[in-house]
């Protein structure tokens, strides 16, 4: 429609009818034309045959005007800025909210089944309008781009994809709610089968309560699945899982379970209709491993399940002692992926790429083994024991024996995080003093050196001043041989499980291995391989399964999420979210009847009119 037939079915008005009184500033304007100077006029003769002419033409005033483009272009400005002063406007249809759209699409792991993302982008872009705002809700929502034309949406939605995440729709839709004005319209486009936080029927009527219009858009598929849901670590170091059959008849499944490369496992289990199956991995080796379902279901998402052991995990120590029911033994042994070998002080074993562990006194010859293993890059840990007598590899000198005493941390450390080990009841301890070059970690109230280590040649040693209990009745308080009660408290094995971690420079096996979802605060802005693109980040949301590569490590993550899996649904979306599949679904932006104003067109052309008067008068060379 051109803007004349625009006019013509819509009739200007005029909000301010009393600026309309402004075109009378014409009259003053014609007054000055009439009543400034005229030329003087000569006659001559030779014209004579002219007059008659020029007497007719002064005949007609209004010619006089016309002959004067200066008067022409003010006239025009002083009408133009009376009528805009009027404020005229004609009543046009507009886009509601401004023909904003925000589109949000549900990229949980529940969408990658049966190509259900990939539909729900095709309807997305029936819905792209004049502005739009693209939010795909994962667990977090992720803003795509805010208020962009038709054709960069379009182009976004080509790219985007389903991540392996929970969603949380109603933040990302309250999130719209921020991003529109009134009038505006969220359309949601999901398999609306779980979700995170608030509901979004919830989160729908206080959007429309903001006069906004929302539209629930349901993308449905194939159901049928079996999925891996859960993993962890055991306290003996298997690795166990949880497979979920969610169909309502049993399914063979075949498991498929590779380290590096090398198969760790094959078996098949079948597993009844809705019904869960639980399966010990035992003895992997470091390294990455890989975990298939070989089976043919709607969601391969969570087929797959992965776990990494860093090289640093595995711990191989000798402990060597003569006391029989050793505590510390006991503590080392619950450590995952630790291998604890006990000797004999009388006959100690070679010493290659183990972590030393002496509880007993030593003979000169095993002191010198054990010196040379030390200074050639070997760690050992001396834990105080009767009898202990000064050896040049330890950090302290033992001193005399000494009775009750507190525990105060002087330099806070990892062996000691999270146990309350100023709690611990000492009776009896070494008056151990500090050598220099050695740093003390924990000390007695009389100022002994109960824990603390040193460089030693290319290696370290560690000394332990709560000596292991001796007896048949450790837990007896009247037992004289129990020289604290260390034993007893609950972070006992934790003190050794840091302790060891702390030497070998590793973390915990948790750290290697996540769920999807979590976030990763870098310290600096990274780049890191993701298992499907590579990014450069210093906060890194973990959304895909796979190995994620950083600087530093890698890390194995997994969906390991019942909700997501189960593609039937809690059976809550139909009716919390009041959804219905025979709801006329609307596709256009709906228009609503508004008044257009018209005066800053009118203020532009009058701009315009006095430019081209400053150009005119420049030319006749008044200016």
């Amino acid at each position: 429609m051109s803007i004349l037939d625009l006019l013509y079915a819509n009739p200007m008005q005029f909000a301010n009818e009393l600026g309309l009184y402004a075109l009378l500033s014409i009259i003053p304007l014609i007054i000055i034309y009439l009543l400034r100077p005229r030329p003087k006029k000569l006659k001559i003769p030779s014209l004579m045959f002219l007059f008659d002419i020029e007497k007719k033409k002064r005949l007609n005033i209004f010619r006089k005007f016309l002959k004067d483009p200066l008067f022409l272009i003010q006239l025009l400005v002083l009408i133009l800025v009376s009528l805009a002063v009027a404020a005229p406007y004609i009543m046009a249809n507009e886009e509601a909210g401004g023909g904003s759209t925000v589109i949000i699409l549900d990229a949980s792991g529940s969408m990658q089944a049966d190509g259900k993302f990939d539909r729900a982008v095709v309807e997305a872009n029936k819905f792209v309008s004049a502005k739009n705002t693209l939010i795909l809700a994962e667990n977090v929502p992720v803003m795509v781009m805010k208020e962009a034309p038709s054709s960069s949406v379009a182009d976004a939605l080509k790219k985007v994809k389903a991540k392996a995440t929970s969603t949380d729709m109603a933040s990302a839709i309250l999130l719209g709610r921020r991003m529109l004005p009134e009038g505006g319209r969220i359309v949601v486009l999901s398999d609306f089968i779980s979700w995170i936080g608030d509901d979004p029927g919830i989160a729908k009527k206080l959007a429309e309560a903001n006069g906004l219009n929302v539209e629930f858009v349901t993308i449905s598929g194939r159901t049928d699945n079996v999925g891996i849901v859960n993993g962890w670590f055991e306290s003996n170091g298997d690795y166990k899982i949880v497979i979920k059959n969610f169909n309502n008849d049993a399914r063979d499944v075949k498991i498929d379970v590779t380290t590096e490369g090398k198969s760790v496992l094959s078996d098949t289990r079948n597993i009844k209709g809705q019904s869960s199956d639980y399966i010990a991995i035992s003895s992997l080796n470091p390294g990455k491993t890989k975990i298939s379902l070989n089976i043919d279901d709607a969601l391969s998402l969570d087929n797959t399940a992965y776990v990494i052991i860093p090289q640093t995990i595995k711990h191989d120590v000798l402990y060597i002692t003569d006391n029989v029911k050793s505590p510390s033994i006991v503590a080392l042994g619950l450590i995952p992926f630790t291998k604890v070998t006990k000797a004999d002080p009388k006959s100690i074993p070679s010493l290659s790429g183990q972590i030393v562990f002496v509880s007993a006194p030593l003979q000169a010859e095993a002191v010198k083994t054990l010196s040379d293993y030390v200074r050639n890059g070997g760690t050992a840990v001396i834990i105080a024991s009767p009898g202990l007598a000064g050896m040049d590899i330890l950090p302290v000198e033992p001193g005399d024996l000494s009775n009750k005493t507190s525990l105060n941390i002087v330099h806070p450390n990892t062996i000691t995080s999270g146990i309350d080990i100023e709690n611990t009841e000492v009776k009896k301890h070494f008056k151990a003093s500090l050598k220099r070059g050695a740093v003390s970690l924990v000390e007695g109230g009389d100022k002994s050196v109960m824990l603390a280590y040193w460089k030693s040649g290319k290696g370290m040693v560690i000394y332990s001043g709560l000596a292991d209990p001796w007896g048949d009745n450790i837990y007896d308080p009247l037992n004289e041989d129990v020289w604290n009660d260390f034993h007893s408290n609950p972070g006992y094995p934790l003190f050794f499980k840091q302790m060891l971690e702390w030497i070998s420079g590793s973390a915990d096996v948790s750290e290697y291995n996540a769920k999807t979802g979590q976030f990763i605060k870098l310290p600096a802005a990274q780049t890191i391989k993701t298992p499907a693109d590579t990014i450069t980040t210093d906060l890194l949301l973990l959304d895909e399964v796979g190995i994620y590569e950083l600087p530093d490590k890698d890390i194995a993550v997994n969906l390991f999420d019942e909700k997501e899996s189960n593609l039937e649904g809690s059976g809550l979306a139909a009716g919390a979210l009041n959804l219905s599949t025979a709801k006329e679904i609307s596709y256009n932006v709906q228009t609503i009847r508004k008044p257009k104003y018209l005066d800053i067109y009118l203020i532009m052309a009058g701009m315009f009119l006095v430019v081209l008067e400053l150009v005119y008068l420049r030319w006749r060379g008044e200016l």
